[in-house]
Protein backbone atom coordinates (compact mmCIF):
# COMPACT_ATOMS: atom_id res chain seq x y z
CA UNK A 1 0.00 0.00 0.00
CA UNK A 2 1.01 3.60 0.19
CA UNK A 3 3.46 4.76 2.83
CA UNK A 4 1.10 6.98 4.80
CA UNK A 5 0.46 6.42 8.47
CA UNK A 6 -2.54 7.74 10.33
CA UNK A 7 -2.55 8.69 13.96
CA UNK A 8 -5.45 7.44 16.07
CA UNK A 9 -6.92 10.91 16.57
CA UNK A 10 -7.24 11.69 12.89
CA UNK A 11 -5.67 15.16 13.05
CA UNK A 12 -6.13 17.88 10.44
CA UNK A 13 -2.68 17.00 9.05
CA UNK A 14 -3.84 13.39 8.57
CA UNK A 15 -6.93 14.57 6.72
CA UNK A 16 -4.79 16.80 4.52
CA UNK A 17 -2.50 13.84 3.77
CA UNK A 18 -5.52 11.73 2.90
CA UNK A 19 -6.89 14.51 0.71
CA UNK A 20 -3.64 14.52 -1.28
CA UNK A 21 -3.99 10.84 -2.18
CA UNK A 22 -5.64 9.64 -5.35
CA UNK A 23 -8.85 7.58 -5.14
CA UNK A 24 -6.85 4.49 -6.11
CA UNK A 25 -4.32 5.14 -3.33
CA UNK A 26 -7.14 5.71 -0.84
CA UNK A 27 -8.79 2.48 -1.95
CA UNK A 28 -5.52 0.55 -1.56
CA UNK A 29 -4.91 2.08 1.88
CA UNK A 30 -8.46 1.21 2.94
CA UNK A 31 -8.02 -2.38 1.78
CA UNK A 32 -4.71 -2.67 3.65
CA UNK A 33 -6.30 -1.33 6.83
CA UNK A 34 -9.19 -3.77 6.48
CA UNK A 35 -6.72 -6.65 6.07
CA UNK A 36 -4.86 -5.43 9.17
CA UNK A 37 -8.12 -5.37 11.16
CA UNK A 38 -8.97 -8.86 9.94
CA UNK A 39 -5.57 -10.28 10.94
CA UNK A 40 -5.64 -8.53 14.31
CA UNK A 41 -9.15 -9.86 14.94
CA UNK A 42 -7.93 -13.39 14.20
CA UNK A 43 -5.08 -12.86 16.67
CA UNK A 44 -7.56 -11.65 19.27
CA UNK A 45 -9.64 -14.79 18.73
CA UNK A 46 -6.54 -16.95 19.23
CA UNK A 47 -5.74 -15.14 22.47
CA UNK A 48 -9.33 -15.65 23.68
CA UNK A 49 -9.04 -19.38 22.99
CA UNK A 50 -5.72 -19.53 24.84
CA UNK A 51 -7.28 -17.76 27.84
CA UNK A 52 -10.01 -20.40 27.84
CA UNK A 53 -7.48 -23.24 27.75
CA UNK A 54 -5.40 -21.82 30.62
CA UNK A 55 -8.53 -21.09 32.64
CA UNK A 56 -9.74 -24.68 32.13
CA UNK A 57 -6.29 -26.03 33.06
CA UNK A 58 -6.25 -23.97 36.25
CA UNK A 59 -9.69 -25.24 37.27
CA UNK A 60 -8.67 -28.84 36.53
CA UNK A 61 -5.55 -28.43 38.68
CA UNK A 62 -7.61 -26.96 41.53
CA UNK A 63 -9.93 -29.96 41.37
CA UNK A 64 -7.00 -32.38 41.19
CA UNK A 65 -5.54 -31.05 44.45
CA UNK A 66 -8.50 -32.64 46.25
CA UNK A 67 -8.01 -36.05 44.65
CA UNK A 68 -6.02 -39.01 45.97
CA UNK A 69 -3.56 -41.36 44.36
CA UNK A 70 -5.11 -44.47 42.82
CA UNK A 71 -8.51 -42.95 42.07
CA UNK A 72 -10.22 -44.47 39.02
CA UNK A 73 -10.59 -42.08 36.13
CA UNK A 74 -11.01 -41.87 32.36
CA UNK A 75 -7.93 -40.78 30.41
CA UNK A 76 -8.65 -38.97 27.14
CA UNK A 77 -6.85 -40.31 24.07
CA UNK A 78 -8.72 -37.95 21.72
CA UNK A 79 -11.55 -35.47 22.26
CA UNK A 80 -14.05 -38.35 22.06
CA UNK A 81 -12.05 -41.46 23.04
CA UNK A 82 -11.22 -42.39 26.64
CA UNK A 83 -9.57 -45.33 28.37
CA UNK A 84 -9.85 -46.30 32.03
CA UNK A 85 -6.92 -45.39 34.24
CA UNK A 86 -5.84 -44.66 37.79
CA UNK A 87 -4.60 -41.35 39.11
CA UNK A 88 -0.89 -41.46 39.85
CA UNK A 89 1.18 -39.08 41.98
CA UNK A 90 -1.04 -36.09 42.77
CA UNK A 91 1.83 -33.98 44.13
CA UNK A 92 3.39 -33.34 40.71
CA UNK A 93 2.04 -32.35 37.31
CA UNK A 94 3.68 -31.58 33.97
CA UNK A 95 2.80 -28.16 32.58
CA UNK A 96 3.12 -27.66 28.80
CA UNK A 97 4.93 -24.33 28.41
CA UNK A 98 5.11 -24.55 24.61
CA UNK A 99 7.42 -25.73 21.85
CA UNK A 100 7.75 -29.18 23.38
CA UNK A 101 8.90 -28.03 26.83
CA UNK A 102 7.25 -29.10 30.08
CA UNK A 103 7.67 -27.99 33.66
CA UNK A 104 7.17 -30.35 36.58
CA UNK A 105 5.31 -28.47 39.30
CA UNK A 106 2.97 -28.98 42.18
CA UNK A 107 -0.71 -28.55 41.33
CA UNK A 108 -0.76 -25.32 43.37
CA UNK A 109 2.17 -23.93 41.37
CA UNK A 110 0.38 -25.04 38.19
CA UNK A 111 -2.73 -23.12 39.24
CA UNK A 112 -0.56 -20.04 39.88
CA UNK A 113 1.13 -20.45 36.48
CA UNK A 114 -2.26 -20.72 34.75
CA UNK A 115 -3.54 -17.58 36.51
CA UNK A 116 -0.45 -15.60 35.52
CA UNK A 117 -0.79 -16.73 31.90
CA UNK A 118 -4.48 -15.73 31.87
CA UNK A 119 -3.58 -12.27 33.22
CA UNK A 120 -0.79 -11.83 30.67
CA UNK A 121 -3.03 -12.89 27.80
CA UNK A 122 -5.84 -10.58 28.97
CA UNK A 123 -3.39 -7.66 29.11
CA UNK A 124 -2.29 -8.48 25.56
CA UNK A 125 -5.93 -8.72 24.48
CA UNK A 126 -6.64 -5.24 25.87
CA UNK A 127 -3.68 -3.80 23.95
CA UNK A 128 -4.76 -5.59 20.81
CA UNK A 129 -8.32 -4.27 21.18
CA UNK A 130 -6.93 -0.72 21.35
CA UNK A 131 -4.99 -1.29 18.11
CA UNK A 132 -8.05 -2.79 16.41
CA UNK A 133 -10.15 0.21 17.48
CA UNK A 134 -7.52 2.60 16.09
CA UNK A 135 -7.32 0.70 12.80
CA UNK A 136 -11.12 0.75 12.47
CA UNK A 137 -11.15 4.53 13.01
CA UNK A 138 -8.41 4.91 10.41
CA UNK A 139 -10.38 2.77 7.98
CA UNK A 140 -13.43 4.99 8.47
CA UNK A 141 -11.30 8.11 7.87
CA UNK A 142 -9.90 6.65 4.66
CA UNK A 143 -13.36 5.61 3.46
CA UNK A 144 -14.68 9.11 4.17
CA UNK A 145 -11.77 10.71 2.28
CA UNK A 146 -12.37 8.31 -0.62
CA UNK A 147 -16.08 9.18 -0.78
CA UNK A 148 -15.31 12.92 -0.70
CA UNK A 149 -12.73 12.50 -3.47
CA UNK A 150 -15.18 10.54 -5.65
CA UNK A 151 -17.95 13.09 -5.07
CA UNK A 152 -15.60 15.94 -6.03
CA UNK A 153 -14.60 14.11 -9.20
CA UNK A 154 -18.27 13.49 -10.08
CA UNK A 155 -19.07 17.17 -9.55
CA UNK A 156 -16.14 18.20 -11.76
CA UNK A 157 -17.30 15.78 -14.44
CA UNK A 158 -20.87 17.13 -14.23
CA UNK A 159 -19.58 20.73 -14.60
CA UNK A 160 -17.44 19.71 -17.55
CA UNK A 161 -20.45 18.07 -19.18
CA UNK A 162 -22.58 21.20 -18.56
CA UNK A 163 -19.94 23.44 -20.13
CA UNK A 164 -19.54 21.09 -23.07
CA UNK A 165 -23.29 21.06 -23.92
Amino acid sequence: AVGHKLTPGGTMADRMQLASLSPEQLQNLGEQLEQDVSQLTESLSSLQKAVGRYHTSGRALEAMQKETMGKDMLVPLTSSLYVPGKLGDVTKVLIDVGTGYYLEQSPADGVDYSRRKVMLLKDNMEKLLEVITQKRKQTAQVQQAYQLKVQAMEQQQAKANDVGV
